[in-house]
Parts: C-alpha cells; structure tokens; sequence
C-alpha cells in the first residue's frame, strides 16, 4: 500500500509515518553518496509547502508537476533523482520476473518535468534485502513499462518495471532481518 493510502487511512500525517521516514532516509542517503562524488544537490524535499505537506511542484500557468527528490549538478550537467526504497523487487506471475513499480502518476510527472526542464530524470531505487542500489533514467523505461489501471496500489494506477532493467550503482549493507542480532 502506498503512503498516502497508509496515512489518509489511519489519520496520521504522512510525515509521521515509517513509510515516509524510510524515504526520507533513502533520499538522505543518496544526496550524500552524490555530494561525495562531487555533484551539488539541490533536496526538493526542502520545498514541501508552508505547511510542509506538499510535494515541490514545477508550476506552469495552467499545470504543475510534482518534481524529483533530487536536483544535483556537476562540470555543467544536471539531473533528476526520484529516489524510492523498496524491501526488494516483487516477483510477477503476470511478467514472470522480478519488477519495481511507481505510481503511474508520479512516473508521468517525471516525464514532463524531463520535458520541460530539458534535464533528463533517473530513478534510484535502493533495495532493503539486498542492500542494491539501482538507477535508470527514467525515460528508457517506456519500452519495458507494464501499467496497472487499477486502484487497488494507488488511486491512479501503478507503472512497473523489470527489475533487470536497472543497473546497479551501488551496494550498500543491507538491513539485517529482523530479530537477527549478529
């Protein structure tokens, strides 16, 4: 279940929930692995609103489009990160292999905010069981996307995508299971 589901459910602001908290994290985590690599990063989550319950937003006259996590830039390049954390890749019975999946909304707001910044957007995805770091950009995922209409994840539908579409960028240690005291 998506956050907003999760928070509209129980009544309880999305920054209170575990589920952002682990986002959050993951969004921290990344912006500080990029500034380690020299880029300069621009945390869109820093812009959430007057009450800081809004996602930042490109604003046009008529349209806004919520924007990527991230906006970093190094030597006069710059790029989009989405950041999600996942437990792991789910296995499909549909597809018959492992996917990652976005809320088609969102995966349709980066897409325009690629369009009409000019400035391509990648979609990070750090896996909790195995500890993978994984990135696309986002706009070679059209080909292998598999669109869920229903509203059964998120009121607008989900995109998902093979796993093996994504490369591995980094591996990091992954979370010990739970109960496990090693």
């Amino acid at each position: 279940m998506d956050g907003y589901n999760t928070a509209t459910k129980h009544n309880v602001p999305f920054k209170e929930t575990e589920e952002w908290e682990k986002g959050h994290s993951g969004e921290k985590l990344i912006a500080q692995l990029k500034r380690g690599e020299g880029y300069h990063v621009i945390p869109s989550y820093d812009y959430s609103g007057a009450d800081d319950d809004k996602a930042p937003r490109l604003q046009g006259e008529r349209q806004s489009h919520i924007i990527p996590d991230l906006d970093i830039s190094k030597d006069g390049v710059r790029i989009w990160i989405e950041v999600k954390v996942k437990k792991s890749a789910d296995y499909t019975r549909k597809t018959q292999q492992n996917e990652h999946g976005i809320s088609r909304r969102l995966y349709n707001d980066y897409l325009r905010v690629a369009q009409i910044t000019g400035t391509e957007v990648w979609l990070y995805i750090i896996e909790e069981d195995t500890g993978d770091i994984l990135r696309v950009p986002i706009d070679s995922l059209a080909k292998v996307k598999r669109i869920y209409d229903g509203p059964r994840m998120d009121p607008g539908g989900m995109v998902f995508f093979p796993q093996a579409s994504f490369e591995i960028w980094k591996t990091i240690k992954p979370k010990k299971a739970r109960g496990n005291n090693k």
